[in-house]
């Protein structure tokens, strides 16, 4: 009996793809991925998007450095959290439209569009502590935008190509992502 050798995705090649080619990597590779690298993804992602703010804040003396440690811990439970919420929410919409994805690629393909994030994230840290830049908005905040596009593809891949869905739904996932970020600044 010959064994079926399962090709392996290599996980570098997803994250990148999801912010460069999101529909090929959607159709290829988010079945295979397993959900909890999804939610690193997403988790790393707000992690080190939340650590850009709270560092951020303790450069102008705004805050003290337990907010620095604090907002990289409310980062990644933002994204292990609410990201997969938001994803089980528009599945649930998306539902109503008769829509034929399973759960889990939904909430992988959701948590995989803030790969862009992630890569920003990387990179705004970088910057952060090699210049004393303060990167939150110029890397943070374009990494979450950035997931905009994604998330677009994603929708549009549930739906069967219904723009008129996707985009909206998108819009408002990263406006709740966007705001909710303001006001935790604000503490």
């Amino acid at each position: 009996m010959e064994k079926v050798k399962k090709s392996r995705i290599s996980k570098l090649r997803v994250i990148l793809g999801m912010m460069l080619s999101p529909a090929s990597v959607l159709k290829s590779a988010v079945a295979e991925m397993p959900w909890g690298f999804a939610l690193a993804v997403s988790s790393a992602a707000f992690c080190l998007f939340f650590l850009q703010t709270g560092l951020d804040l303790y450069k102008t003396g705004q805050k003290e450095i337990g907010f620095v440690i604090l907002s990289a811990a409310a980062g990644a439970a933002y994204g292990l959290i609410f990201i997969p919420f938001a994803g089980v929410v528009v599945w649930a919409m998306l539902k109503l439209a008769r829509s034929q994805k399973e759960l889990k690629w939904v909430v992988s393909s959701f948590c995989l569009s803030y790969s862009g994030a992630l890569v920003y994230g990387i990179t705004g840290i970088l910057f952060s502590l090699a210049f004393a830049w303060r990167t939150s908005v110029a890397f943070g905040a374009a990494g979450v935008l950035w997931a905009a596009g994604p998330m677009i593809v994603a929708i549009r891949a549930t739906t069967d190509g219904k723009n008129a869905l996707s985009i909206p739904i998108a819009t408002a996932v990263c406006g709740v992502v966007l705001l909710s970020w303001s006001m935790f600044g604000q503490l």
